[in-house]
């Protein structure tokens, strides 16, 4: 159907597995029925993973490009948000409860870190130029 399609493409770390889904702007909801149509996704639609290893090297840029990104909880285990600020440093955004989900506004170029309540790095993700949804597991 017009405006209901659904693109979606998995991605895997070391430590998860990440589920990435990007819905077309008119799309009304998420994974509402099997009729929705799988395509792959241009890599500026879907948001990256990256290895905690490479934190040292990540900050934010610019912020001209915003977007959106929804977090969702998928574990048994609290998962904390951080986004790297302009100079590297985490920056705490609270976090997520088993099965919860956290829509952040945020830019292209701005970095998240999912950490485990003590803290410690379980994956960095990096926004799409496309609103999109990361399933934490």
């Amino acid at each position: 159907m017009p405006g209901q399609l659904i693109r979606s493409a998995a991605l895997g770390s070391i430590f998860t597995a990440v589920l990435l889904t990007v819905a077309v702007p008119s799309s009304p909801i998420l994974g509402s029925g099997a009729a929705h149509a799988q395509q792959l996704v241009p890599s500026s639609a879907r948001a990256g993973v990256r290895s905690c290893s490479e934190m040292k090297n990540l900050r934010s840029q610019h912020s001209r490009e915003p977007t959106k990104i929804t977090f969702v909880n998928k574990t048994s285990t609290y998962r904390a948000l951080n986004w790297i600020d302009f100079k590297g440093a985490q920056k705490s955004y609270g976090g997520l409860n088993p099965g919860e989900r956290k829509t952040i506004n945020t830019f292209r170029t701005h970095p998240w870190v999912s950490a485990t309540g003590p803290g410690d790095c379980i994956q960095i993700i990096l926004p799409a130029a496309e609103p999109a949804t990361v399933l934490l597991k």
